[in-house]
Parts: structure tokens; C-alpha cells; sequence
């Protein structure tokens, strides 16, 4: 059987319409070709970075950036590029996302995606952290993969987050107790220290062990009946309680006392809320009350022990860009109303803008963005507050 010559011309090149289907299956041949043969290069993952974006009472939302460089110099979709990424604290999940078919121009761009973070889930990672002696690893890993060339390239980024939030309550000033009251003069007792340590921590509570070293400067020995706290975190009430075993201070002499105060984790969630509105900055407070009863007088006082108040304030860095961020505001904020630029100034930023705008338009730096839904999330370093001193009494 022999084969026309003139009709494959004609069944292959008799039309515009086939000579556009040949040169288009031609070209999917040689790509696929080239790919299977290495001679095309798989996009890389240059970075993964996070910022936090929406938060509400229950969510959390974080945005991660993957930047990738595409090789090619065509797009990588004939190459079915994918990606996707995980986000944790000590074992915690707090996101995980990603997206199939990711269309990648040639050279570097980056690719949005979003998820949500329960914020339910901060007691969790909190836990892990005072067990781990308020220490955090963030681990970020993110993979973009080609399902056609079964290949993928991947980039892992570990951070570790330490904080310090009571060591500052450790102190061996002397403070005055005032009572202000007519029924005994002041100071009616001296606490010359104070000591804190983590206690027991589970998925309801945190407890933190106190000490206090009470001098008693009275001729009479003082009964202290009831010790009160309360805890706040950005003025949201993380804990308050009292504990109602009576203690004796002898009179003139040093007294420890040892109490317990706990943090309910529930209320952790409500203030993450806070802490990230403030820019990862929290305001902690413990403030301190004691019922003490004075038996030369036969009567049972309150007092605030406002001197013994405990502030921290608590920043974070969670994904390490926070002063990148804050130096790019700055900047933006001082750069001056276009009203008040010369003409040759104005003239050279919108040069500027025309020069952006052409980039972008030529696949350098645009962002395309995936909604997912994901895990959790948190963090904490700090500073201290000193108060003036006074002279140590009846240290021991």
C-alpha cells in the first residue's frame, strides 16, 4: 500500500486551523520532552516567609509567602507545580496550606496563600512552652513539587523563641506594707523579698509557686488570714484566686510565705486577641491583696500590697520580620505629602511607579492567593520594672 505524499500534505498543512494544531502539539512534544530529559530546570523555593494578618475572637489569620524562581522561560503549569507548607510551635500545627496547579512566570515571583488558625488552640502551644521551660521551636516547612517530572524541591526554616516572664519577680528589695488606717501606725509590715517559680502545668492550668519573705516590725505577732491575687495579661483576667490557710508573723522576724497562683488557660485564647492588636505586645500584671488581723487592736484589715505589684511587659517576634516591618512603616511614614515635593521629585517617583508597574506586569513579583483552612498557634521576650529601694529589716 503507498502512501500520497500530497494528501498528508494536505491532511497536515491544508489550513490554517491544522497548522496551528501541529505547531501546538509539536511545541507540548518537545516541552514534554525537555522536562523528562532534565533540560528544563524544576522552579526552586527560594524563601517562606509569614505575617499575621486578620485576627478575631476565633481566628487567627496568617499569610505565607513562598518566593520561587522559575527557570524556564516559560510558564511551569505544563509542569502541574504544586505547594504546600506546614507551620508549627513544639509540635503544635498552627497552619497548613498550600495549592495545586500553581501557574509560575518566568524568573522569581511569589506565590499568597492564606489560612485560619483556631485560636482555641493557643492553651496548647502555651503548655509545651512553660513545660519546655518557656522555650519554642517554630518550624516552617514548605515543598513545591511537579507532578509531571515527579520532582520537588524543598526549604525548612527553625527558629527558637525564649522568653523570661517571672524571673524579674525574683528581688531581695525591701518594701514597706502601708495600711493607712487609724488602728495601726505604718509600715505595718516589711517584705524585704520575693521568688516565683513555675509549678504544674496542664491543659487547664498554669501554676506558678510564689514566695514572699514577710518581716513583722510590730512588738505583736500578726495573723495573716487570706492572700489574694489576680492576674491580667493586656487587662484581660487571666487568673485570680486566694488562698485562705492562715500564717503567723512573728513579731520581729523574717516569715516566708508561700503561696500558689494559677493561670486558667481558657483565657489564653482571649488574650492572643490582645496581644497580636498590640503588635505581639502584652502588658502583665499581678496584683496582690492580704488580710492580716491585729490582735492588740482586736480588728481584721485589708490590705492592697500595691508594693508588690508584678509588670512585665511581654514582646514577640513570631515569624523574626517584626523590626523589618516596623523600619518599612517608619519609612513610609516619613516620607513627605506629595504637595510638598518638588516638581523634579514628584516627576522621579512617578518614573518610579512606571518602572513598578512595568515589572510587575512582566511576571517579576506577582502574587496570586489561595484560601486554606488551617491549625494553631503563639509565643513571648521582655523587660522589667524596678521600684525604689528601702533599707532591708530584720533580714535573717
Amino acid at each position: 500500500m503507498s502512501i500520497d505524499i500530497g494528501t498528508v500534505r494536505s491532511l497536515l498543512f491544508g489550513s490554517g486551523a491544522r497548522i496551528v494544531v501541529t505547531a501546538v502539539c509539536s511545541l507540548v512534544v518537545v516541552a514534554a520532552g525537555a522536562f523528562a530529559a532534565g533540560l528544563v530546570g524544576v522552579p526552586t523555593l527560594e524563601s517562606v516567609d509569614n505575617e499575621f494578618g486578620e485576627v478575631t475572637d476565633d481566628r487567627t489569620e496568617i499569610r505565607t509567602f513562598l518566593t520561587v524562581t522559575n527557570p524556564n522561560p516559560i510558564g511551569a503549569s505544563a509542569a502541574e507545580v504544586s505547594a504546600e507548607y506546614t507551620v508549627d510551635m513544639n509540635g503544635v500545627e498552627m497552619a497548613r496550606g498550600g495549592g495545586s496547579d500553581v501557574a509560575l512566570e518566568p524568573g522569581t515571583s511569589t506565590e499568597t496563600f492564606t489560612t485560619r488558625m483556631q485560636n482555641e488552640r493557643i492553651p496548647d502551644w502555651w503548655v509545651t512552652h512553660i513545660r519546655n521551660g518557656e522555650e519554642t521551636e517554630v518550624a516552617i516547612d514548605a515543598t513545591v513539587s511537579s507532578g509531571a517530572l515527579g520532582r520537588s524541591t524543598d526549604v525548612t526554616d527553625r527558629r527558637t523563641i525564649e522568653t523570661d516572664l517571672i524571673s524579674q519577680f525574683d528581688s531581695d528589695e525591701t518594701r514597706p506594707i502601708n495600711a493607712n488606717s487609724p488602728a495601726t501606725s505604718d509600715p505595718v509590715l516589711y517584705v524585704n523579698g520575693t521568688r516565683a517559680n513555675w509549678g504544674d502545668v496542664d491543659e487547664r492550668t498554669t501554676e506558678l509557686e510564689l514566695r514572699f519573705d514577710m518581716y513583722n516590725p510590730k512588738s505583736y505577732d500578726i495573723p495573716v488570714t487570706r492572700l489574694g491575687y489576680t492576674i491580667y495579661m493586656n487587662d484581660i483576667v487571666v487568673g485570680e484566686g486566694e488562698t485562705t490557710s492562715e500564717r503567723v508573723l512573728r513579731s520581729k522576724q523574717v516569715t516566708p510565705v508561700d503561696t500558689s497562683t494559677h493561670i486558667q488557660n481558657q483565657h489564653l485564647d482571649d488574650w492572643w486577641v490582645t496581644h497580636l492588636q498590640k503588635g505581639e505586645e502584652t502588658d502583665l500584671r499581678i496584683e496582690f491583696d492580704a488580710r492580716v488581723r491585729l490582735p492588740v487592736v482586736g480588728t481584721t484589715i485589708t490590705l492592697p500590697l500595691d508594693e508588690l505589684t508584678y509588670e512585665e511587659t511581654i514582646e514577640t517576634d513570631i515569624w523574626g520580620n517584626k523590626n523589618e516591618n516596623e523600619s518599612a512603616a517608619d519609612e513610609t511614614d516619613t516620607t513627605p505629602a506629595p504637595s510638598e515635593r518638588t516638581a523634579d521629585e514628584r516627576t522621579t517617583d512617578e518614573d518610579r511607579e512606571t518602572e513598578t508597574e512595568q515589572s510587575e506586569t512582566d511576571g517579576g513579583g506577582e502574587r496570586s492567593e489561595t484560601e486554606d483552612d488551617g491549625g494553631i498557634l503563639s509565643g513571648l521576650p521582655l523587660s522589667s520594672v524596678s521600684d525604689a529601694r528601702v533599707p532591708v529589716l530584720g533580714r535573717s
